[in-house]
């Protein structure tokens, strides 16, 4: 798997202001709205607190392997997001989250990092800062099998955005840390809010960037007809991204993006309403590894009846040398210009009833079949907050790839490579390689309470192999007969069925609890060399407080 993040941008610029976001198909609308302006004379403060607690249990988190089957742990996170603004027309907006992802408890060994407070299990006084992650757990670093879930050094703050925002005569100037994408895209997720209908969303997709958005159209039209809702006509949206400055002397190894992208939004229509048809495009480059990526996207979405449509198409195309540069150093290949062509989308279609809601989605993500550093780069991934399913890509398949990313990369820092592409091949739970169907049903007996069930089925369009491991096994010039899966089989077609169930109770509009469960039937490309593969159980109870 050779996951390449490429062109990141704008796939469809819901909004032109703070907060405000179109409704989509494949997302909970929670928040429904932006937080509440507060005035003080001609200043204004929009502030917004979450408060998250999640406990995870799932057993087990590799179906083939004996090292860490089982896993749980409680984390929380606090996020405090706040704009200030003056007229509502200048505004400086940040988002930052705390505790993210940190531990319940005084947690790690004394003389090692992480280094909890107190020597002595039975004489803890205070929790510490930890997390959860992948390490090395065995005595080999160079293979997968000796890495299992650990502790590692948590932040207790991490600023997510900020930013300032100019609302001018004829548009919006945005310059600073802001969300690559506004709302659940494919390609990139804001991480705002709790819209993901299984699970939740982490930090999201931001960048440094400066973006100009306008209403090209309005500017020709009298002052009394002219139409400034940001959900409403077309938008033009032109900006430049600042993704790797790396040495200040050296401009070579700078990664730069441009982009423009367009929105229209028509409220209603022949036969429907709240039509949204939104288009992008981007090109990424550097000098370094002669980087250069176009990103093209298509977004659309309506309301038909009782239906709610949308569907979502992404492609990467381009050439870079900087995987086979690293990977080379594997295999003792020379470094070539590879073809970049990789393709994801998303389809939904959903009957919204009082009672309850009937759900049906359509996921597919490009694979790569073959992982040398000679041949295209066709690989897509999701992002990781665009959540599909609760256990299978989220958790199983994010362990097994985590496992093998951390060998690579520790097998490729001993060869001293420059890049570390094997760092990308942990896919962090997000949805890759794969064509899944999942249907979806709703049930709302009250108005505080909501049951949900699901069932995901996946298949990978290419047979799920180990990057890694496959290189480290090729033993000619073609690596089709030496590739291997993550539990080190042949590489299968079939991921599995997942059954997902989710219980949310509401309180006040201010407290949520959620109980969520799901069990992984694994299929061929997560079976082991003895073609077995034991089934997983998740639980999953998590309470959150926002106001």
């Amino acid at each position: 798997m050779r996951r390449l993040v490429a062109a990141s941008i704008v796939a469809a610029l819901a909004s032109l202001s703070q907060g405000a976001r179109a409704e989509q198909p494949w997302a909970d609308p929670d928040p429904p709205a932006p937080p509440v302006r507060t005035a003080f004379g001609d200043y204004g403060l929009r502030p917004a607190l979450e408060y998250r607690a999640n406990g995870l249990y799932i057993n087990p988190i590799d179906p083939t392997g004996t090292l860490g089957r089982r896993v749980s742990w409680i984390e929380h996170r606090l996020r405090v997001d706040l704009t200030v603004d003056y007229r509502d027309k200048v505004k400086i907006v940040t988002s930052t989250d705390v505790l993210d992802g940190a531990l319940w408890g005084d947690n790690g060994s004394l003389g090692t990092a992480p280094e909890p407070n107190s020597g002595i299990n039975v004489n803890t006084r205070n929790p510490n800062v930890t997390t959860a992650c992948v390490q090395q757990r065995g005595p080999d670093a160079i293979s997968a099998k000796s890495y299992a879930y650990g502790l590692c050094q948590g932040e207790p703050m991490r600023v997510r955005r900020l930013y300032g925002e100019a609302a001018l005569p004829f548009g919006i100037l945005r310059v600073g840390r802001q969300p690559v994408n506004v709302g659940m895209g494919v390609q990139n997720a804001d991480g705002d809010g709790r819209m993901n209908r299984f699970g939740f969303a982490r930090q999201g997709n931001f960048v440094d960037r400066v973006l100009f958005a306008t209403k090209p159209l309005e500017g020709f039209k009298p002052k009394a007809e002219r139409n400034l809702s940001p959900n409403e006509g077309l938008i033009l949206a032109l900006g430049y991204d600042q993704y790797v400055t790396d040495d200040p002397h050296l401009f070579g190894d700078d990664v730069r993006q441009v982009f423009y992208a367009f929105r229209y939004g028509l409220p209603s229509f022949r036969g429907g309403r709240g039509l949204l048809i939104a288009a992008n495009h981007a090109y990424r480059w550097d000098a370094q590894f002669g980087t250069k990526v176009h990103n093209l996207g298509l977004r659309t979405m309506s309301h038909l009846g009782d239906f709610f449509v949308g569907f979502e198409v992404v492609t990467n195309q381009g050439r870079t040398r900087e995987i086979s540069t690293a990977y080379g150093l594997l295999t003792n290949d020379p470094p070539v210009d590879q073809t970049i062509r990789s393709y994801g989308g998303r389809g939904v279609v959903r009957y919204d009833r009082p009672i309850f809601s009937a759900y049906f989605e359509v996921d597919y993500a490009s694979g790569d079949p073959d992982p040398s550093p000679r041949t295209p780069l066709t690989g897509f991934t999701f992002a990781e907050d665009t959540n599909v399913g609760l256990l299978l890509f989220k958790h199983v398949l994010h362990s097994a790839s985590a496992r093998a990313s951390a060998s690579g990369v520790e097998l490729l820092r001993r060869l001293g490579a420059r890049t570390f592409p094997a760092e990308a091949v942990d896919t962090r739970g997000a949805f890759t390689n794969a064509f899944a169907i999942f249907p979806q049903f709703d049930v709302r007996p009250a108005p505080s309470l909501l049951l949900r069930g699901g069932v995901l089925m996946a298949w990978a369009p290419s047979p799920v192999n180990d990057p890694i491991g496959s290189l480290q096994a090729r033993d000619g010039g073609s690596i089709q007969d030496d590739l291997v899966n993550y539990a080190g089989g042949k590489p299968g077609r079939y991921y599995g069925t997942e059954l997902d169930a989710r219980v949310q109770y509401k309180f006040e509009d201010h407290f949520l609890l959620d109980l969520e469960g799901a069990v992984l039937f694994p299929g061929s490309a997560l079976k082991d060399s003895d073609g077995l593969a034991a089934r997983s159980v998740m639980l999953q109870a998590r309470t959150t407080f926002f106001f």
